[in-house]
């Protein structure tokens, strides 16, 4: 007999035999999926809605699983073979294909600083085909398959050999990703030591269980006991900041590194409390010997053999203990007893100190009051010198003020009188001008009239001519009318 007819033929009754009466009917089944064995123990699966005749047959409803994008079916077949279905995706479990589904969640990784340890089986046996696929003709009554064929087709049937050598990779997936474990894979569940509620701070072994690891920046707190080296005990409550530098140098370490940093702390413990007395943890108290990385050196020992990096400390609380206790109580009263007599002697000092300071005040204040009489003149003295001094730079710079307007005024009065006489003299400089201008029009000749002195009354020789230019200049009677076409004369003129 095949497969599929033994897990027929074993699976209980879900309902009581069908009677005489009742040996043929029609069934109408619903949306769904249900499985009808017959009389002779073969199975058909029936997806509904559909309306079936039954004969001698028995009906067994189908379970749904429904899986979503974030989930994925995990089906172990009756065959041995497991299967892996992503969502979104329907599957109904057939008891005579299916010994289990589970509908499981998607291992998500949202950052990367997220890791995911996946191990993956390499070389396997040949695994067996579906059940649903899952042909049931036997091997050597199949036609047209070679040795190889049939030999395939026989271990398919049988399952994986155990004998064939097997192997597992490794390999670490880093987010942003979604991880849907395929057949033969599985990811590596870290079992760590851990808090545990109600123990808050103590260290659990197992209590820490995770998949997803982070790489960034992380915090570890932990209650530390401390000895002193006068034998008081008590507890520290710390917060280590550490960082996941190297995931497969701690894979490859350690399987529970937080174990393993116990031991170092309570290690750099002991020693910190040889080098520390109770006298100096009630007066100073302990952040400048615990806030520091250096006092906790095997520690960070442990964590970077493990692939961690320790890069802070934090001293959150001291919890004192019944020796300790009773000690801070006795220095407390010791405290209180000394500050009373330092009371009664701060008293009786600061009487002494009144009537010292009595006398003291009193001459200060008499040299204090000889000092402002002192004062009161110098100033007045020092007020009198600036107001003669202002009055005497004032009266200076009226006096040089009417003195620079003198000045002004007779340069603009000597100003204008040169303007007025050189207008005098352009202006008959101009007369004459046009006095030779006229006569150049008559055809005179200007060299030899102004070398005989000329007859009229406007010039009676060149030197008088000479003496009205104020200044030395050249002009030409070129332009002046009617002397078109005639040769230039120039002229020159200056004062001698």
């Amino acid at each position: 007999p095949n497969a599929d007819l033994l897990a027929a033929l074993t699976l209980p009754r879900q309902c009581p035999p069908p009677s005489s009466s009742s040996r043929k009917m029609g069934i109408n089944f619903r949306d769904g999926e249900y499985v009808r064995r017959d009389s002779q123990g073969r199975h058909r699966q029936v997806i509904g809605p559909m309306v079936v005749h039954l004969w001698f047959s028995t009906i067994r409803f189908l379970d749904r699983h429904a899986a979503t994008p974030t989930q994925y079916l995990s089906v172990l077949h009756r065959s041995g073979k497991r299967e892996t279905i992503r969502g979104p995706a329907v599957l109904y479990e057939n008891p005579v294909l299916h010994q289990k589904i589970e509908v499981k969640e998607t291992i998500q990784l949202t950052a990367p600083t997220e890791a995911l340890v996946v191990y993956t089986e390499v070389s396997v046996g040949m695994p067996v085909e579906s059940s649903a696929t899952f042909d049931a003709t036997p091997v050597e009554a199949k036609v047209g398959l070679g040795a190889e064929e049939k030999q395939e087709e026989a271990e398919a049937a049988e399952g994986y050999n155990p004998t064939h050598e097997k192997s597992v990779s490794r390999r670490i997936i880093r987010g942003p990703a979604v991880f849907v474990p395929k057949v033969g894979e599985w990811t590596h569940e870290f079992v760590w030591s851990g808090n545990q509620a109600p123990s808050r701070g103590a260290i659990v072994p197992g209590a820490l269980r995770f998949n997803v690891l982070e790489t960034n920046t992380q915090t570890w707190s932990t209650d530390a006991k401390m000895r002193t080296s006068d034998n008081i005990p008590f507890t520290v409550q710390l917060t280590f900041t550490y960082k996941l530098e190297s995931v497969e140098h701690m894979l490859a370490s350690s399987t529970d590194p937080v174990a393993e940093w116990c031991s170092g702390l309570e290690a750099d413990m002991c020693v910190l409390g040889d080098h520390v007395t109770s006298a100096t943890v009630l007066a100073k108290g302990l952040n400048a010997v615990m806030s520091t990385l250096d006092s906790f050196p095997r520690l960070c020992a442990r964590m970077e053999s493990n692939g961690f990096s320790l890069e802070g400390v934090i001293l959150r609380r001291v919890l004192a203990s019944e020796a300790l206790e009773r000690r801070f109580k006795e220095a407390a009263a010791e405290e209180t007893d000394g500050a009373r007599r330092l009371a009664i002697a701060e008293t009786n000092l600061k009487a002494e100190r009144i009537a010292a300071l009595s006398k003291a005040e009193k001459e200060a204040r008499e040299a204090e009051a000889q000092e402002k009489r002192e004062a009161r003149a110098a100033e007045a003295k020092e007020t009198r010198l600036r107001l003669e001094m202002e009055r005497a730079e004032s009266r200076r710079q009226k006096e040089h003020e009417m003195e620079a307007n003198q000045l002004v005024h007779e340069l603009e009065i000597k100003r204008q009188k040169d303007e007025a006489e050189a207008a005098s003299a352009n202006a008959h400089i101009e007369q004459q001008v046009r006095y030779l201008k006229e006569l150049k029009a008559l055809d005179v000749d200007l060299t030899s009239f102004l070398m005989k002195g000329g007859s009229g009354d406007r010039v009676s020789s060149p030197r008088e001519l000479t003496k009205l230019v104020p200044q030395t200049f050249t002009f030409s009677l070129a332009d002046t009318p009617g002397s078109c076409g005639a040769a230039t004369t120039p002229v020159a003129v200056g004062r001698r």
